[in-house]
């Protein structure tokens, strides 16, 4: 009997996911060890090889997240598994976006290195979750919703490390020490245009995350109420960080204080993951 149309997908989603899981790990340790030989050896061979070899790892891990996200018929936001695999997906897709934007290739290992620590630990939890038929995070717009936030607070996150790196040359510079860290990090300039296209890039994937929240999430999750503290926590991050962009990109405020400002909104945004959802879940502790 010839099998059916839905069996032989099937069995191709199955022959690429485990296709794609066993190349990206070790994708992701070249990556990294490409971009850590271009940043010790910025003149030699290493340093055309990093975006070519960044693209194939990023191709590789958006075919796998397409995959598992037909084949298991949600959103890859349910499991631990899951949602540490997009992590690392988002670092990587954040970290091209600022590297296409400013030219600077300085940090890639550093956050290269980040995204396989996160695909690692997916590595160590089961795909295999018993889902409930009734979860509401089997709903596309709240897997949707959910993917989205994880994006913009990645680049939030990014951008606040780029911030922290900008204060501490910043600092160095100030009191004439010109070591190792003056010598590796990008200049002052870059370091602060690059937290500023990452927070951008944060603050989109964060608009996009709201949207859907007020259009859609109301018809899929009961009880949800726009007055839900995670609500108005995000919204004020939203704030913070549209107030920080207007301030460089409107007002043209030196870069130090943009970096503060940015950095405050990373503390909001600290605050809304951490006591916020400990405390004041509502609706947003469904599973």
């Amino acid at each position: 009997m010839k099998p059916s149309p839905k069996v032989i997908f099937d069995c191709y989603l199955t022959w690429l996911i485990n296709i794609t899981s066993a190349l990206l790990t070790p994708a992701y340790c070249a990556a990294v060890a490409v971009y850590g030989v271009a940043l010790l050896r910025p003149e030699g061979w290493a340093k055309r090889w990093t975006r070519p070899l960044l693209l194939v790892v990023l191709t590789i891990h958006a075919l796998l997240i397409y995959a598992e996200t037909v084949f298991f018929g949600h959103c890859l936001v349910y499991s631990p598994f899951e949602l540490m695999t997009m992590i690392a997906f988002t670092v990587m897709l954040t970290y091209l976006i600022v590297e296409l934007v400013t030219g600077e290739k300085g940090t890639g290992a550093f956050f290269l290195g980040l995204a396989l620590f996160f695909q690692i630990l997916s590595g160590m939890f089961s795909p295999d979750v018993s889902v409930s038929a009734d979860s509401p995070l089997l709903e596309y717009a709240v897997g949707l919703h959910i993917s989205t936030a994880i994006f913009g607070y990645t680049g939030f996150t990014m951008s606040a490390v780029w911030g922290v790196l900008y204060l501490m040359q910043h600092h160095e510079i100030k009191a004439n020490r010109f070591g190792l860290l003056y010598n590796r990090l990008p200049s002052l300039g870059l370091l602060e245009r690059m937290s500023a296209v990452a927070a951008v890039a944060g603050l989109i994937f964060l608009s996009a995350a709201i949207v859907i929240a007020l259009l859609w999430l109301p018809q899929v999750i009961p009880g949800f109420t726009y007055y839900d503290p995670k609500v108005i926590a995000t919204v004020i991050v939203w704030i913070l960080y549209a107030t920080a962009i207007v301030m460089k990109y409107g007002m043209h405020v030196d870069q130090r204080r943009f970096i503060i400002f940015s950095l405050a909104g990373f503390a909001g945004l600290f605050l809304s993951m951490t006591i916020v959802n400990l405390l004041l879940s509502g609706f947003h502790s469904f599973r």
